[in-house]
């Protein structure tokens, strides 16, 4: 959480019930947070289980495919921090963004281009 610069303690028991502290207020639960700060919450979880997994399983993923994760509610700020993670935490992965987003194109390495005509999807240049 304090990677994506939210600062809260979330936590999940045996059989998945939340617990969620903040320094400023105490009865919280998932549905209490905005959509961008659930968005922000759900990132960390997958980075976290991600870890989880990597360190009790030795099971190391090294393709991560986030399907339109700047499409939906993930405010601007936590886009940025989204973005510091995938470039300079995650390592040895490939990472592959899927959005219709066309302001993000400076933001990755390398970029494809699909468009759609006539029903079909078509690979079209930068």
């Amino acid at each position: 959480m304090q990677m994506m610069d939210f600062y809260i303690n979330f936590q999940l028991d045996s059989e998945f019930n939340e617990s969620i502290k903040s320094p400023i207020h105490e009865d919280f639960s998932y549905s209490s947070f905005s959509e961008g700060e659930k968005a922000r919450i759900d990132l960390s979880l997958l980075f976290s289980w991600r870890e989880v997994a990597r360190v009790k399983n030795s099971v190391n993923c090294n393709i991560l495919l986030f399907d339109e994760v700047f499409d939906g509610s993930l405010d601007g700020f936590g886009a940025d921090e989204f973005l510091k993670i995938i470039r300079y935490v995650v390592k040895d992965t490939n990472i592959f963004v899927i959005s219709h987003k066309s302001d993000l194109h400076d933001k990755f390495d390398s970029v494809i281009k699909f468009e759609k005509k006539n029903g079909f999807s078509y690979k079209t240049e930068m």
